[in-house]
């Protein structure tokens, strides 16, 4: 799969290169999730990428055990919302166990065809809460 949106290449490439990128509006300061290129919150069109820790928590998640289209029959997989260091919330695969709160890292996550998609993993150098 080609790439063509200018912004989504950006976020794309710094994923490929093992970094999460977002765009943070200049106008209100808001880092913007899903990248885009205006800001939802005050409408500008002047944001900057900002290179983010990658690491975060899990906020919710699910197990998606029944696949549709090309995934039908596939192995069940687990889909996050994961609360960024930084605030956001993200939307992303997360490999291992899920459970809420666990603290999480970006890890190099590739689709069926090769791609590289927005992927978390347990991050071990945290102590998980009790």
């Amino acid at each position: 799969m080609t790439v063509e949106d200018p912004v989504l290449a950006r976020f794309t490439e710094a994923l490929s290169a093992g970094r999460l990128d977002l765009p943070r509006c200049t106008g209100c300061g808001a880092l913007v999730w899903y990248p885009r290129a205006r800001c939802p919150h005050c409408m500008a069109g002047s944001l900057e990428w900002e290179a983010l820790s990658g690491t975060g928590t899990v906020y919710s998640y699910t197990v998606n055990r029944r696949g549709q289209g090309k995934y039908t029959g596939a192995d069940p997989f687990v889909i996050a919302y994961v609360e960024l260091a930084e605030g956001p919330r993200v939307l992303a695969r997360l490999e291992g166990t899920p459970a809420i709160g666990l603290p999480v890292r970006l890890t190099r996550g590739l689709d069926d065809e090769g791609q590289v998609r927005l992927t978390f993993e347990r991050d071990p150098h945290v102590k998980e809460s009790s």
